[in-house]
C-alpha cells in the first residue's frame, strides 16, 4: 500500500524490499564480473545500473536479468573507452569491427579486456531461449549502436576543431549512440513469453522511439558537464534549445506510448518493460546523471 506524506506518494517500505534485495543480487554479480576485466568494467557506477535493472524489471529473477545488468555494464565501459582512450580514427574502426564479428560470428577475442568481456557475454547470450530467433536484429541493431558511436566520436572532434555539424536532425539519426536498444535486448532474449515474437515489430519500432527520448534525456541532463569536455557530441551543441530538445523528447515519448498501448492493456509484459525502461530513463535524467555516484567516483580529490 503507498503512503501520502505532505502531498507526496511513497510506496510502503515493504513494497520496496523486493526490488531492493533485486538491486542487491544484481550488483553482487556485477562486482563480480567487473573484477575479471578491471581494466575496463572497474570505474564503472554499477551501483546504479543495478539499481536501473531492477527498477525496469522486478517481476523478473537475478538470474535472468544477469545478462541485461552486465551490457548495462559493458556499454558504458566501451563508451568511456571510446571517449577517453581512442585517439584515432583508425583505431575506433579496429576495434568496433571486432566487437562487431564478436557479435555476428560468436567467436572469442582476447586481444583487448573490452573484446573479452563481450565474447563471453556473448556466448551466454546465444544459449538464451528466444536468442536463435532474435540473432540478426541483434546483429543489425548492435552494428547500428557502434555507428553512432562512431559518429559521435567524429563529430565531437571535428567539433574541437571548430567545424562541428550543426543539423539536429542528422544527429538525431545516430540515437543508437545511446545505447537504449543495445542494453534493452537481452530482456528479449532471456524472455519467456511467448507473444514477443508476435508483437517484435511493434516493441521494436516502440524501443527506436524510446531510443531518442533517452538520447535527448541524456543530453539534457549532461549538457552543463560535456559543455567544458573535449571531443563531446550533445543535441544542445547543434542550431537547438533546450526548448526544442524537451519537445521534441515528448514527442518521441508519445509515439512509443501510443505504439504499446493496446498491448499493455493486454497484458503484455514486454511492452510493460518498454514503458518502464522510458519512464525510468526520462525520468531519472530530469534529475540526475549516472556518473559519479558509485564505484566511478573519483575519491581522490
Amino acid at each position: 500500500m503507498s503512503q501520502t506524506l505532505d502531498g507526496l506518494s511513497f510506496p510502503s517500505a515493504a513494497q520496496c524490499v523486493p526490488v531492493t534485495v533485486l538491486a542487491l543480487e544484481l550488483l553482487a554479480d556485477l562486482r563480480s564480473w567487473a573484477a575479471q576485466y578491471p581494466q575496463v568494467l572497474a570505474a564503472t557506477p554499477i551501483e546504479a545500473l543495478a539499481i536501473s535493472t531492477a527498477a525496469i524489471s522486478p517481476w523478473r529473477g537475478a538470474d535472468e536479468l544477469r545478462l541485461p545488468a552486465r551490457m548495462y555494464v559493458w556499454a558504458y565501459a566501451l563508451d568511456d573507452h571510446v571517449e577517453q582512450n581512442v585517439r584515432s580514427l583508425d583505431e575506433l574502426d579496429d576495434l568496433f569491427g571486432r566487437c562487431d564479428a564478436v557479435v555476428r560470428s560468436g567467436g572469442r577475442d582476447d586481444s583487448h579486456p573490452l573484446l573479452a568481456s563481450l565474447s563471453g557475454w556473448q556466448s551466454a547470450l546465444e544459449s538464451a531461449p528466444l536468442y536463435p530467433r532474435l540473432a540478426g536484429l541483434w546483429a543489425a541493431r548492435f552494428a547500428e549502436a557502434l555507428r553512432g558511436e562512431r559518429y559521435d566520436w567524429t563529430a565531437g572532434r571535428a567539433r574541437d576543431r571548430g567545424d562541428g555539424p550543426s543539423d539536429p536532425e542528422e544527429y538525431l539519426t545516430y540515437a543508437a549512440s545511446s545505447n537504449a536498444w543495445m542494453t534493452h535486448f537481452p530482456r528479449w532474449a532471456t524472455s519467456d513469453r511467448g507473444d514477443l515474437l508476435d508483437n517484435l515489430p511493434v516493441l521494436d519500432s516502440a524501443l527506436e522511439a524510446i531510443e531518442v527520448a533517452v538520447r535527448l534525456s541524456n543530453d539534457l541532463a549532461t549538457f552543463e558537464r560535456e559543455r567544458s569536455e573535449p571531443g563531446q557530441n550533445n543535441i544542445l551543441m547543434y542550431d537547438t534549445s533546450p526548448e526544442w530538445v524537451r519537445g521534441e523528447l515528448a514527442r518521441h515519448s508519445r509515439k512509443a506510448r501510443e505504439q504499446l498501448k493496446a498491448l499493455v492493456t493486454a497484458g503484455s509484459a514486454p511492452a510493460v518493460e518498454l514503458l518502464r525502461l522510458l519512464d525510468w530513463s526520462v525520468t531519472f535524467y530530469s534529475g540526475a546523471d549516472f556518473r559519479g555516484w558509485g564505484s566511478d567516483r573519483d575519491l581522490t580529490g
